[in-house]
């Protein structure tokens, strides 16, 4: 079996992608600009590395990378490539935070020139108030031509001080901004200088004017989608399109466009212009099936006229046709991206017929891709060329699409361009020491790192992009010995064996049920009888996988794409599955979209005969459950001794029943406290006298500073006893267990936790690795679970942007102070 450190070293990669680099990509194509053989596309939100540039230039057919840009100051996750707009020899990046960079092209190279002034745009001045909430849109639409940039700023809130109060605050959030459009212009010298801005003359708050912006020599376009009719009746964000024309040095307004009207159409959503034809989106129109407009003149002095309303034959509401737009020679370009209808983005190609009316002629849509791609959510169109994002490709990573004109006038796919993954670096081959409160780039204490594998070399032994982890659990198989984490996905399961915890070694993925939505950010995963069991939530009918973990002895080149062995239908979308080994059922939580739901309660199967899993039951309780742990009960209560207890966290309250009769379940007691804010999950102690439950949300709610875990003293099930224990940092908690005396806290941006609970009323911290050394604060990210329970002592936790982190405690120390 080859291990992970030999895996990477074999991978190749293909002719249209990037270079490798060592970092997990998002949003990489979210703006594209082509000027003849030069493609340049950016990628600024990634996690793990700075936001980049990529250039591209042509070799024959195919695209290559040719360089990369960086802001002068870069780190990581610093947002430079929000938006991109070139003229000539000049290319604008913006950076999140309303910074706007220039570059110049000297030879075959660009040279940072600076970033565009800004003194004067109050927008900027009020991005961000003394509570977090950002408003600034500056900078987030661009278009430059000839000595003039243009940038929209449609919808940026001023922050205004309340009398007799130092701390600012956000105007009300239903009277936003009208939106404006900033003019900078290049001077003799090549700097550029702001000289003015356009707003429409009619201007009113949610106008969004400067949304989308189209420029060609001495004309511009402006769109303000959120524009609501005022006159005859309020018709709300029909839409319109202004004109702007450069006269005598200045911008005047000179004519408005719009269309019937329709509410919430969003006319000028996105804009084309070429010479004297444009064309308008308007992704709302029809209730979202959305549709475009043709504009046409007979000379740059003659007034546009409206031709034809082109709309998808075979459009579904929600397709948003129309969310882009434009223009390559004579064709017109139309995306329908789709997020909220269709499963896959659309682009459809239209010609002019023999009256000027445009003509379908292609429709394109992806072949080897996810649902919800959100392919065409971007169309730029050059010379003879075309560039068609996808944003919400491989779970958001993105990638571009390149179409090119061929001889005869038709056009012919170039292939997929993408970035490679955005992740932290594999630490693989040896044990790793926890050295003064740190390995690596990990904060530690009194725990070791065996290895780390990031998400990106979770799936199929390549690197894979937008992977992320969630839930884990872990298999010994009882005739070899052998451990194995199972490690679920956004998109699947990964069965990786662990036996020599530095050198894991990837057996095999088990997808995501087929036709169910790409990215699936809650899995969970339990095991009995050498079988694992996993359901998904947000999944569409995922169902319940059961897969034969015998399977995964005798792989012989792995990894290997698996097949689940049973697939259980009978629920859809399913949020946990806890599994009672003793009795053989399994409990299955939050169950919704579909099947037997239980009120999002108890879902309960007979696993006994492990690939015939029977619906046995349901318990539903007022709220719906979160989490459950359910058990033979063997604590203090004389009453329920030898029962099937389960112990359920619903959110606001602290639910024990007894499940013993599945035809009879019976309600023992409902418990919670003054200020719950999501209690998630828990479990008990070996003698059940003690149940230990986070709340998820407390420190994000400001109801506490620090983790607050929750005692629960069973002794009377029927009214348990609550005692509470403060952790040490302001961590959100997420999934805990306990071995023994010690309880494992997977604590999100803060990472694992080890707690020593020998006095099961006073706690102490003995133990820590935090997995998510870039993030800090409450909030859902980081450390997602956590399985303590081989007898090697190998801990596993997933952490849900970086990977998989196989840890081990040092015995006998108790943690630093």
């Amino acid at each position: 079996m080859r291990p992970f450190i030999q895996i990477l070293a074999l991978l190749a990669f293909p002719l249209l992608a990037v270079s490798p680099a060592a970092a997990q990509s998002s949003s990489f194509g979210i703006s594209v600009v082509v000027e003849g053989d030069e493609l340049i596309v950016a990628e600024p939100n990634n996690t793990f590395r700075s936001g980049l540039v990529y250039l591209y230039g042509k070799s024959g057919a195919e695209w290559r990378e040719t360089g990369q840009l960086r802001a002068p100051a870069s780190e990581r996750a610093d947002g430079f490539g929000t938006v991109l707009a070139r003229t000539g020899n000049t290319l604008f990046v913006a950076q999140k935070g309303g910074e706007i960079h220039t570059f110049l092209r000297q030879g075959a190279g660009w040279s940072h020139q600076g970033t565009l002034p800004t003194e004067g745009i109050t927008g900027l001045d009020a991005r961000c108030d003394a509570y977090g909430y950002c408003s600034n849109e500056f900078g987030l639409i661009l278009a430059a031509r000839g000595e003039w940039l243009l940038v929209g700023e449609p919808g940026s809130l001023p922050v205004v001080v309340q009398e007799g109060s130092a701390a600012p605050r956000r105007e009300d959030e239903e009277i936003p901004a009208a939106g404006s459009v900033h003019l900078f212009r290049r001077g003799g010298d090549g700097a550029w200088t702001r000289v003015g801005s356009l707003t429409a003359s009619d201007s009113a708050p949610g106008d969004r004017f400067g949304a989308a912006l189209a420029l060609e020599d001495g004309r511009v376009l402006v769109g303000a989608p959120g524009w609501s009719s005022r006159d005859g009746g309020t018709v709300e964000r029909a839409g319109r399109v202004y004109e702007f024309a450069l006269q005598g040095g200045s911008w005047r307004e000179t004519a408005r466009h719009q269309t019937v009207l329709e509410a919430e159409g969003a006319f000028g959503a996105s804009l084309a212009l070429l010479g004297n034809v444009a064309v308008v989106g308007a992704p709302g129109a029809a209730g979202g099936n959305g549709a475009a407009w043709l504009f046409r003149r007979s000379g740059a002095a003659a007034p546009w006229m409206e031709g034809a309303r082109i709309t998808a034959a075979e459009g579904l509401q929600g397709d948003r046709f129309g969310a882009a737009v434009a223009l390559a020679g004579s064709d017109i370009w139309v995306g329908a991206p789709a997020p909220r209808g269709n499963d896959t983005g659309t682009v459809y190609i239209y010609r002019s017929g023999a009256d000027g009316a445009p003509v379908a002629s292609r429709t394109l849509r992806l072949t080897d891709t996810v649902t919800r791609d959100a392919f065409g959510d971007r169309i730029v169109a050059g010379d003879g060329v075309v560039m068609v994002t996808a944003t919400g490709m491989h779970h958001g990573a993105g990638a571009v699409f390149a179409y090119e004109r061929d001889a005869s006038g038709a056009w012919q796919d170039r292939g997929m361009l993408v970035s490679p993954p955005d992740h932290l670096t594999a630490l693989l081959g040896e044990e790793r020491i926890c050295e003064d409160g740190m390995v690596g780039d990990f904060a530690c204490d009194e725990v070791e790192l065996l290895a780390f594998i990031p998400g990106s070399m979770l799936r199929d032994g390549a690197l894979a992009r937008g992977v992320r982890t969630n839930d884990n659990w872990g298999w010994t198989d009882p005739e070899t010995g052998r451990e194995y984490a199972l490690v679920g996905r956004n998109d699947g399961t990964s069965f990786i064996d662990i036996t020599d915890p530095s050198n894991p070694v990837l057996i095999g993925d088990l997808p995501k049920t087929p036709d169910t939505p790409p990215t699936q950010l809650w899995r969970d995963i339990k095991t009995y009888r050498d079988h694992a069991y996993i359901v998904a939530d947000g999944a569409g009918n995922h169902g319940m996988q059961v897969f034969d973990l015998r399977r995964l002895r005798d792989v012989a080149n792995p990894p290997i794409l698996f097949e689940p062995d049973v697939h259980y239908p009978n629920v859809a979308s399913v949020h946990n599955i806890a599994i009672n080994e003793e009795t053989g059922f399994a409990y299955l939580v939050g169950s919704r979209a579909g099947g037997e739901t239980c009120g999002g309660g108890l879902h309960m199967v007979d696993i006994r005969e492990p690939l015939n899993p029977l619906f046995a039951g349901c318990f539903v309780d007022e709220r719906g459950t979160h989490d459950v742990e359910c058990v033979i009960y063997r604590g203090p209560d004389e009453r329920y001794r030898g029962r099937e207890v389960c112990l359920l966290s619903n959110g606001n309250s602290f639910v024990v029943a007894d499940v013993t009769d599945k035809a009879d379940v019976r309600f023992l007691s409902r418990s919670s406290h003054p200020n719950p804010a999501y209690m998630h999950q828990g479990w008990t102690t070996a003698d059940h006298r003690w149940h230990y439950m986070n709340d998820e949300s407390d420190v994000i709610a400001g109801n506490v500073s620090t983790t607050r875990t929750l005692i629960w003293d069973l002794t009377d099930l029927e009214d348990p006893e609550m005692h509470v224990f403060m952790g040490s940092q302001p961590a959100s908690a997420h999934n805990l267990y306990i071995v023994g005396d010690l309880m494992y806290q997977a604590n999100y941006r803060y990472g694992l936790h080890i707690v020593d609970i020998s006095d099961p009323l006073n706690p102490r911290e003995v133990g820590k690795f935090d997995t998510s050394p870039h993030q800090e604060g409450p909030g859902f990210s980081g450390a997602w679970s956590n399985y303590p329970f081989f007898e090697s002592g190998t801990i596993l936790v997933t952490s849900l942007q970086e990977g998989l982190f196989l840890l081990k405690k040092r015995t006998g120390v108790p943690i630093s102070e």
